[in-house]
């Protein structure tokens, strides 16, 4: 994952900064009609994915059908504290239902416990559980109090051949504002795996997004992917 040198966000086009984007809409209380409306600007946007909740999946398939964006869901938001073989279920059923991709929760837990191989061994089982569809682990680096502690979680799930890894979900107490710094950390851990970086939490703005993906963020997950999108200068 080397840096490209002179890389800068802002010379994206409107389009290719979109195809780094996955607009989500996970609230707990959005009712179809909503999720329906999400789904469609997803599409007009032309967002890389649509981030949905797990049972509205047959339907963004559904709505989201010939669009070219993905259906992208997730598991254990917020606290990821399932058994692992939980966890394979509910990976498996996403799959089933059609998810191009599932965002993961892993469990913060095994980590702070020092159940390092356990911690590893969960990433590792539910790659191989997705069958070849990409997950993403979104770490909570809120949990976390050190430089050091946030490398070592991004290098395990890395070598457990995590196809994607995130700063954050965004949600609950560990789920922190994405910044520079974190993504800056991500990157380099990730440089010369097979693991990529998505940044999440708070990215507002187009410029946000312009500093996230010039610190190594290879998408962007927001919760307004229009916001953002409304910046571009032209």
């Amino acid at each position: 994952m080397a840096e490209v040198k002179n890389f800068d966000a802002r010379n994206l086009s409107k389009a290719e900064l979109a195809k780094m984007i996955q607009f989500t809409n996970v609230r707990p209380n959005a009712p179809k009609e909503m999720i329906i409306e999400h789904l469609k600007t997803c599409a007009e946007y032309r967002f890389d994915g649509a981030m949905i909740a797990m049972c509205w999946v047959p339907l963004a398939k559904e709505v989201l059908k010939g669009s070219g964006v993905k259906v992208a869901t997730c598991i254990g938001l917020g606290f990821g504290q399932e058994s692992l073989h939980g966890k394979i279920a509910l990976i498996r059923e996403c799959v089933a239902l059609g998810a191009d991709e599932i965002d993961y929760e892993p469990n913060m837990s095994l980590y702070l416990s020092g159940m390092y191989d356990e911690f590893r061994e969960e990433g590792a089982a539910l790659v191989r559980a997705a069958a070849g569809h990409p997950i993403k682990a979104m770490l909570e680096f809120g949990y976390l109090n050190s430089e050091q502690e946030k490398r070592h979680t991004v290098q395990l799930l890395a070598e457990a051949q995590v196809p994607w890894i995130k700063n954050s979900s965004g949600w609950g107490e560990g789920g922190i504002a994405a910044n520079v710094e974190d993504l800056r950390l991500l990157r380099d851990v990730c440089e010369g795996t097979n693991s990529r970086v998505k940044a999440s939490g708070q990215v507002n703005s187009y410029e946000k997004a312009v500093a996230f993906i010039n610190a190594g963020a290879q998408m962007i997950g927001t919760s307004t992917g229009k916001v953002v999108m409304d910046g571009y200068p032209d």
